[in-house]
């Protein structure tokens, strides 16, 4: 899969990979394209291939995700040069601000290609299950693709059908309800058709169990609690994920697309331009990797390394703090030197090289998805203790107190989602669904301008420029 995904000479979707094909690039078209089952193949591969673009998992998601939460934050000595990065960190971003361009104009652009697999796969004749499995994955990755812009943005504009032309392109924005009912129905769809797993060429495709797991993820967002925890039970149930028996074992490059992997972006290693930029851009500029400094990007705050206990495994393996006299020491300006340590690559000869898959969903996320949802179902849930505790004790922690009050077990489940699954992008999708944004963000830091209108980011400048029909969030 890494292969069929990330080595594409794909122009949209309409080009050849094949290298002894010396058609112009500029001769495909989509009347001449979608003809056989490579065609197919090669369309569907341009469907995911976004996700390793810089203005999505390659980059810009780590900023809205993580640095616009507790778990991150520059300056304290570091350089706050980069404007738009301590814009979300500081709260002090407006929808000129180009970051949220970037992902709307990426990802509507990812939709497009996944309109035109859904559209135009079922003529070409091809083996039927194949073809209904290409059009499975293009739904799947239509769903997360809104599923992320709803979660960012609120209702936005919602477009079923492939974009051929300039004309009639201002749409208004749909409700959020309306846009979670398409999510719910494209991860429905393709539930019912991906495998559950696949050949070892195709790992990392959409599977059966991610379609299940992000439906899980979309109930609890939407604290629709039993089909929350039904859906992470069918996910557990299926018996394809585990965890491994050490915390740092999900991270290793070897074990990619491995018995935790339930979604990741995928990155190649090797001078193809589809590494990933994790290893580099968070590590710090004063530690090197063969000659090459990192960027600093998502420094981790004092506040995150302190919520961790001491024996807490994933502490160490999580966070690297440096110090002034360590090797390689951290300059004296800086306050707290403490970088994100989760994403190495030793073998990596530029920050853009890395082989790190970035881990959208791990199977721990699924088991603490499925404790939460029988919590607010009912509190004292023995499963809910039991799955909770699963995680834990791989952390190397004792089991949780017993007979918690149901606001006590909450506290402590959104405690351990912050703890197992941080700089996974999780964090501010949490701390939005729980209404605690402003809390937490207060208590990190109280000079943060952060309130309630907030917890949407607001629709990008420049669309409304061109779209009319657009609205802006309250707020902005």
């Amino acid at each position: 899969m890494k292969k069929n995904i990330v080595l594409l000479c794909l122009i949209g979707v309409l080009t050849s990979c094949d290298v002894l094909d010396q058609k112009p690039e500029s001769s495909f078209t989509p009347t001449n394209f979608y003809k056989n089952a490579d065609d197919a193949k090669a369309a569907v591969s341009a469907v995911y291939d976004p996700l390793n673009n810089a203005n999505l998992y390659g980059q810009v998601m780590w900023i809205l995700q993580d640095q616009a939460t507790d778990d991150a934050e520059w300056g304290n000595g570091r350089s706050t040069a980069n404007q738009p990065k301590n814009d979300l960190d500081k709260y002090t971003f407006t929808p000129a601000t180009n970051t949220f361009q970037s992902i709307w104009s990426t990802v509507y652009s990812a939709i497009n290609r996944a309109n035109a697999v859904i559209a135009r796969v079922p003529g070409i004749p091809m083996d039927g299950d194949l073809k209904a499995r290409y059009i499975a994955e293009a739904k799947f990755m239509r769903g997360f693709y809104y599923f992320t812009l709803v979660r960012l943005f609120g209702g936005v504009p919602i477009i079923t059908v492939e974009t051929t032309s300039l004309n009639d392109l201002s749409v208004a924005r749909a409700s959020a309800d309306d846009v979670y009912k398409l999510v719910i129905q494209d991860f429905t769809e393709a539930e019912a058709v991906l495998p559950t797993t696949y050949s070892t060429a195709d790992k990392g495709r959409a599977t059966k169990g991610a379609a299940k797991a992000f439906l899980a993820k979309v109930y609890l967002t939407r604290q629709d609690w039993p089909k929350a925890s039904a859906k992470a039970k069918e996910v557990i149930d299926l018996a394809t994920y585990d965890l491994w028996a050490n915390f740092a074992d999900a991270f290793l490059i070897a074990n990619k697309n491995g018995k935790e992997a339930v979604f990741e972006m995928q990155a190649l290693s090797g001078g193809f331009n589809e590494g990933s930029l994790m290893q580099g851009y968070m590590r710090p500029n004063f530690d090197r990797v063969n000659g090459v400094a990192g960027f600093g990007d998502d420094p981790a705050t004092e506040n995150l390394y302190r919520a961790y206990r001491a024996d807490d495994k994933r502490r160490n393996v999580t966070l690297k703090l440096y110090s002034a006299t360590s090797t390689p020491a951290a300059p004296a300006s800086v306050l707290f030197p403490c970088y994100v340590n989760k994403y190495l690559d030793p073998t990596a000869t530029g920050n853009g090289d890395g082989g790190n898959n970035y881990p959208i969903i791990r199977y721990p996320d699924v088991l603490l998805m499925y404790a939460e949802a029988l919590n607010e179902q009912s509190a004292n849930s023995a499963d809910a203790y039991t799955t909770i505790n699963r995680v834990r004790n791989r952390a190397g922690l004792p089991n949780l107190t017993a007979n918690l009050s149901q606001a006590q077990f909450r506290d402590s489940l959104l405690l351990e989602r912050r703890l197992e699954l941080a700089f996974e992008g999780h964090r501010w999708y949490d701390l939005v669904r729980t209404k605690r944004l402003v809390s937490a963000l207060k208590a990190q830091n109280p000079t943060i301008p952060v309130d309630d209108h907030h917890y949407l980011f607001p629709i990008p400048q420049t669309e409304r420029d061109v779209n009319p029909k657009l609205d802006q969030n309250p707020g902005y």
